[in-house]
């Protein structure tokens, strides 16, 4: 399978991280999310930090407006510190949030308290005032959002005219494996499902699963990597984590999470539908791209099995 990471190891981010802080650093170690960027963290004068390495500084640029607009005690996201360029690449320094990603987390005691915590973190996040006005779909920079509706930002998600790691995906169905028929009946049952989802924006981080979630193992103590966050349904984020770990029962821990506060999750069984053929189409898309057929025969079984509910 081809990789889109910075080709980096441990011994080559010491080196830069030496030339950018002037003296040594230590305890630097590889740190395994994400599919574009080389994540490492580290000491530097008794304090722990992260950084990323990637090939454009866009997502950089996202995640510091984040941390600006939206970081609270109710929304810990980590403090960015720098962003800056280096031997042809560029790189974000962070604070390095306590504790580990509460997908490393196995006791399950433990898992359960996190996870409930984490619901109150996506209840509050999900019921942030945003501007109807605003826009709908990813977020840039700084912080506009292009689309007029959800729908349409649903359909500018999968536009092969967008500039970006998909652009020109519908190539795919001629180079690939990639199955135009099942793609096309798992967008149009998507988007019928869509118009249950509310006129109103909400924030959506984009990318929510628990490698992205860290705790100390009693409380949460990060949400990170925001680079797709995105003005939309929230449903969307519960769909991401529920289907690839539908075992820990999250949108039903949030949906209690939101009772507990007093108000309703309209149409939640059909929303939450809906963004599980989303990840499964797009699964389809990414995995044929990466040409990795294993992967792409799961989410093929995944969106025919969604199609039959």
């Amino acid at each position: 399978m081809p990789s889109f990471k910075l080709d980096m190891d441990i011994h080559e981010a010491t080196d830069k991280l030496t030339d950018l802080f002037k003296e040594q650093v230590t305890n630097v170690t590889a740190i395994e999310m994400g599919e574009l960027s080389r994540v490492f963290s580290f000491n530097h004068q008794q304090n722990e930090y992260v950084i990323h390495f990637k090939r454009d500084r866009y997502s950089f640029d996202k995640a510091k407006y984040m941390f600006e607009t939206y970081s609270s005690a109710a929304l810990p996201i980590p403090k960015l510190i720098e962003i800056g360029s280096l031997s042809g690449m560029y790189y974000a320094i962070s604070e390095k949030a306590l504790g580990q990603p509460i997908s490393k987390w196995d006791e399950e005691n433990k898992v359960d308290s996190i996870l409930n915590q984490l619901a109150d973190h996506f209840t509050y996040m999900s019921q942030i005032p945003i501007d109807p006005n605003i826009g709908f779909g990813t977020l840039t920079e700084k912080g506009i959002a292009s689309q007029k509706s959800w729908q349409e930002a649903l359909m500018h998600f999968f536009d092969p005219a967008q500039l970006g790691f998909h652009h020109n995906w519908t190539n795919l169905y001629t180079i690939s494996f990639l199955e135009k028929t099942l793609f096309t009946e798992g967008f149009n049952t998507m988007m019928s499902l869509a118009e249950y989802s509310p006129v109103e924006p909400h924030l959506v981080h984009g990318d929510f699963h628990l490698g992205n979630m860290l705790s100390d193992g009693q409380k949460v103590t990060g949400i990170v990597d925001w680079e797709m966050a995105m003005y939309g349904d929230f449903m969307f984020d519960l769909a991401g984590l529920h289907f690839w770990a539908p075992h820990l029962e999250f949108p039903q821990r949030v949906r209690k999470s939101w009772i507990e506060s007093g108000k309703n999750i309209p149409y939640f069984e059909e929303r939450l539908r809906c963004y599980l053929l989303l990840k499964g189409i797009d699964g389809l898309r990414f995995y044929a791209k990466k040409d990795d057929k294993g992967a792409y025969n799961y989410m093929r079984n995944r969106v025919i099995a969604l199609l039959k509910e």
